[in-house]
């Protein structure tokens, strides 16, 4: 057995004591749960935040289901994209900026390293499939396939490892009065794994990556933290009240918006693929159940996603007053039109000074228990411990950051998360593990946290 292959078993072994430990609830069902569920957050419309279970017994699949998803399989495969934009559905077709826009990305991005051929699985019947970019866009009944993906030179894709991440996506098809279309476009999906081109073009766009932890209706109370006066001034300094979350949202949804993923900005940046007005990004750090509990009911209200990036040690943990999603919760986030990066295992060791063997701990593993825990694949990280004092506001940092990077990359990470001393909205194609956040708590207005979103691309 190789290393990577025992660091991958490490990592596989962790994550299932993790799924065993912090998973005090059955996974979140996948049917329509009744008000005051522990699958549906408070606020959460009938039906969403539970992601539809196949069927008791299933039906047959109709015969035009199988035959678009095998000709969508086949046309990913050979790099037909022009030919796919009329088998897709509404939904699908709403998530691209035009046609062109989606055949010129996608040729762009598999033109250097092809996708050799995609390979179906046995269907799954009576899913739904959610919006990756809004969790208040859904469709059920769907069939859902999963595939298998080679690539002609699957060394040759980068970051390493991102090739056998394509055969984490599936091909969804729904079938509607006899008319098959697709919804879940697999491998050419908008929130499919992102791969770094041969050369990479210095393009630059303006995009917020706003920066949560708490989300709470009043501020940490001193009295609940004992003598840990630091940790209370800490938890302080990262709280937004949830009038101010909801107050922010509602001013990005009425100038129109649009939260999207990180992939999406990738390929925005790599690839040109044109971004909608006022593109932001909504991140979350640690897996505060508060998120859970105040956050996410807005953001569903506001057809708004997030990339939650919580710490793997500390999932469905109660520390004294600080408290963690659990992992049902994580995986209902995850299967629900929200995406999740890595922070570590506990975020409270700095990564810049870390050895390769500590880095592989609190990394790698922690990505691959991330990836075993929500299905998705985990590209970003973003980064813990103190930040380096000489890092400036946009650059290629020192000799610790960029030893720190080449590891990472080596890892299969393609973005990393910044919390630098200046919030900045620039993002940069040639600096993608250092892409900037605007940190968000007490003191932050409606109109200083609007002024970048109304200045976003």
């Amino acid at each position: 057995m190789t290393s990577a292959q025992s660091a991958r078993s490490l990592a596989l072994a962790l994550g299932a004591v993790l799924l065993a430990a912090c998973s005090s609830t059955p996974a979140a069902s996948r049917t329509s749960q009744p008000s005051g569920s522990s699958s549906t957050p408070p606020g959460s419309p009938a039906g969403v935040g539970a992601p539809a279970t196949p069927s008791a017994t299933p039906a047959p699949v109709p015969a035009e289901v199988t035959t678009l998803a095998q000709r969508f399989a086949e046309q990913t495969g050979s790099g037909e994209w022009d030919g796919q934009w009329g088998e897709l559905a509404p939904q699908a077709q709403a998530l691209w900026p035009s046609e062109t826009a989606r055949t010129a990305m996608l040729s762009a991005k598999f033109s250097a390293d092809p996708i050799g051929s995609v390979t179906l699985g046995p269907p799954v019947g009576d899913t739904t499939w959610y919006d990756p970019e809004s969790p208040a866009v859904s469709v059920s009944h769907a069939w859902r396939f999963p595939v298998t993906v080679s690539f002609t030179d699957p060394e040759a894709v980068q970051p390493p490892g991102a090739a056998s991440l394509f055969s984490m996506t599936s091909i969804s098809v729904v079938d509607t009065s006899g008319t098959a279309q697709v919804v879940g476009e697999g491998p050419a999906s908008l929130d499919a794994p992102v791969v770094l081109p041969a050369s990479v073009t210095p393009h630059r766009v303006q995009v917020p990556l706003f920066m949560y932890h708490l989300v709470e209706n009043q501020t940490p109370q001193r009295s609940a933290y004992g003598g840990n006066t630091y940790g209370w001034q800490i938890d302080v300094g990262l709280t937004t009240l949830t009038s101010q979350f909801q107050a922010e949202m509602a001013y990005a949804h009425s100038i129109g918006a649009t939260s999207i993923s990180l992939p999406h900005l990738a390929d925005a940046l790599l690839y040109g693929l044109p971004l909608p007005p006022h593109s932001l990004v909504i991140t979350f750090d640690d897996g505060r159940s508060s998120q859970w509990s105040d956050a996410v009911p807005i953001l569903r209200q506001y057809g708004f996603t997030a990339v939650f990036f919580p710490c793997t040690s500390l999932v469905g943990g109660n520390y004294g007053p600080q408290h963690y999603m659990t992992a049902a919760q994580l995986r209902d986030l995850a299967a629900t039109g929200f995406s999740f990066g890595d922070h570590t295992l506990n975020d409270q060791t700095a990564l810049w000074s870390a050895s390769t063997a500590s880095l592989t701990t609190l990394t790698e593993q922690s990505k691959s228990v991330l990836e075993a825990l929500t299905g998705q694949p985990i590209q970003f990280i973003a980064y813990s411990g103190p930040w380096p004092k000489s890092w400036p506001q946009s650059g290629p940092g020192g000799v610790q950051e960029a030893a720190l990077f080449r590891t990472l990359q080596s890892f299969g990470y393609l973005g990393g998360l910044q919390d630098l001393t200046f919030d900045t909205a620039t993002d940069i194609s040639t600096q993608l593990l250092q892409l900037p956040r605007v940190r968000v708590g007490l003191g932050v207005t409606t109109a200083g946290w609007g002024s970048f979103v109304q200045k976003a691309q």
